[in-house]
């Protein structure tokens, strides 16, 4: 499963476009546990905060995109996170890790259950 959504993530990375702060905040963004779950998801507001939802718990982050699809999380964080986002279509998007070919691939609940699902199943 994991091989496959490190595919997806080097897709959209090489293939992908810039995320826009319209697209980023439009939908909850989840994310697949190793047993195939959706039990993770993001939320971005208008108002540059966001929340992460993972069992049960909502952590809450205060955030920024840059105009070249830089994503910062500003709180108290040492270093600050920085991923760049590109997103493939409008129901997928990577956070990728700086240095790295791989990232956090994320999808709307749809298109997880759409295609994700029945693949790994």
């Amino acid at each position: 499963m994991f091989d496959f959504i490190n595919l997806l993530s080097v897709d959209i990375i090489f293939f992908g476009k810039v995320i826009t702060r319209e697209l980023l905040i439009a939908n909850p963004w989840y994310c697949l546990d190793e047993s195939r779950k959706i039990d993770c998801y993001y939320t971005f507001r208008e108002d540059g905060t966001s929340s992460k939802t993972e069992k049960g718990e909502v952590y809450e982050l205060d955030w920024k995109l840059s105009s070249e699809g830089i994503l910062e999380f500003i709180d108290d964080l040492d270093p600050p996170l920085r991923f760049e986002v590109k997103c493939l279509g409008n129901q997928m998007i990577v956070f990728k890790y700086p240095d790295s070919l791989t990232g956090l691939v994320l999808f709307t609940e749809e298109k997880a259950k759409e295609i994700l699902i029945p693949f790994l199943n």
